[in-house]
C-alpha cells in the first residue's frame, strides 16, 4: 500500500512538472528518517531501563486506625508500578520513618534506588492531609511534594487521596526519566529551507484607511458647524445710529452636508477595508494575487 501510494505521488509529479528532480543517489527520504529517529529514540530509552522506586515508611499522625501506615505504603507501591517506565523496589527493612538526607542517601546506596518517595498522613477528626514527598536517591534531596487535602471525610477519601498524590508523583518519575534518555543525532537529508511566504496587500485596504481619515475629519467638521449654527457672531454697527445689530452663525446647511459627506466616506473607507482583509485572506489561501493596473486589475498567479 505504501509503495503504490508513493508511485502516485510521484507520477503526479511527473506530470504537473515539464522536468522532474531525480533524488541524489544515496539519499534518504525526510519520512524514513523520521522514523529511523523514532526507532532509534525508542530503542535508547529502553536501554536506559525503568527508574528504580523505594518507598520509605509511611509517616502518621493523628486519629487514624493502627495500620494506617502498612496500608498506605502499600498503595503507595501498587500505583508507583508502570511497566517499563517505573519499578518499585521491595521495602527496605532497615528503613525508618524519621530519615534525613543522609539516611536516604544510605537506603538509596543499599536497594539501588534511583528515588525515594515518603506518604504522610495527618489527620485530625474529619480533616485529612496526605503528601508524598518525591527524594532524589544520590542526594537525598526532596524533589518534589505532591499534596491532597479534604474536610469533612473518612479514610476512604483518604486512600482516594493517596492514591492520586501516588500517580502525581509517578508521571514526575516518569518525565524525569524521558527527560535524562540521550537525544540521538541522525543524519538526514540537507532540506534547504522554505523561505516565508509574505501575505499579499491589497490595495483596497491603504485606500479605506484614507478614506476613514477623511471622512473622520469631515464628520468632525460638520459637528463643530451645526454647533455654531446661531451662536452669537458680534454686533455689527447700525448705519442708520442706535443700537448695533446682532448677528448670529447661519453654519447649519454647510455643517449638516459636511456632516453627512463625512459619515457617508467613513462608511465607504470601512466597506473598503473590510473587502481588503477578505482579498487577502483568500489570496494567501489560493496563492493569486490582484493588484490595481491602469484603470483595471490585474491577476497574478
Amino acid at each position: 500500500m505504501r509503495t503504490g501510494l508513493w508511485a502516485l505521488v510521484s507520477t503526479c509529479a511527473m506530470i504537473s512538472a515539464p522536468v522532474a528532480a531525480q533524488p541524489a543517489v544515496g539519499a534518504t527520504p525526510a519520512s524514513e528518517a523520521s522514523e529511523a529517529s523514532e526507532a532509534s529514540e525508542a530503542s535508547e530509552a529502553s536501554e536506559l531501563g525503568p527508574s528504580r522506586v523505594l518507598v520509605l515508611p509511611a509517616r502518621v499522625s493523628g486519629k487514624l486506625p493502627p495500620n494506617t501506615a502498612a496500608e498506605v505504603s502499600a498503595l503507595v507501591e501498587a500505583e508507583l508500578v508502570d511497566a517499563g517506565a517505573v519499578t518499585v523496589l521491595p521495602a527496605d527493612p532497615t528503613a525508618v520513618a524519621d530519615c534525613d538526607d543522609a539516611c536516604r542517601v544510605a537506603v538509596a546506596q543499599r536497594s539501588g534506588a534511583e528515588y525515594l518517595v515518603q506518604p504522610q498522613v495527618v489527620g485530625e477528626e474529619d480533616e485529612f492531609t496526605v503528601t508524598l514527598t518525591l527524594y532524589a536517591g544520590d542526594t537525598g534531596a526532596a524533589l518534589a511534594p505532591f499534596s491532597k487535602e479534604c474536610s469533612i471525610c473518612g479514610f476512604v477519601e483518604v486512600r482516594d487521596m493517596v492514591r492520586l498524590a501516588a500517580l502525581d508523583a509517578r508521571a514526575d518519575v516518569v518525565r524525569r526519566r524521558r527527560a535524562s534518555a540521550p537525544r540521538p543525532t541522525v543524519v538526514g537529508p540537507q532540506v534547504e529551507p522554505t523561505p516565508p511566504r509574505l501575505a499579499p496587500r491589497s490595495p483596497l485596504v491603504p485606500a479605506g484607511w484614507g478614506l476613514v481619515g477623511a471622512g473622520s475629519a469631515a464628520t468632525i467638521g460638520g459637528v463643530v458647524l451645526l454647533a455654531l449654527h446661531h451662536q452669537d457672531a458680534g454686533c455689527q454697527i447700525n448705519p442708520r445710529g442706535g443700537d448695533c445689530v446682532p448677528l448670529r452663525y447661519t453654519t447649519a446647511p454647510v455643517g449638516g452636508a459636511l456632516l453627512g459627506a463625512g459619515v457617508a466616506t467613513v462608511v465607504a473607507g470601512a466597506v473598503l477595508v473590510v473587502l481588503g482583509r477578505r482579498t487577502e485572506k483568500r489570496q494567501v489561501a489560493s496563492g493569486v494575487a490582484v493588484r490595481i493596473h491602469g484603470t483595471g486589475l490585474r491577476v497574478k498567479f
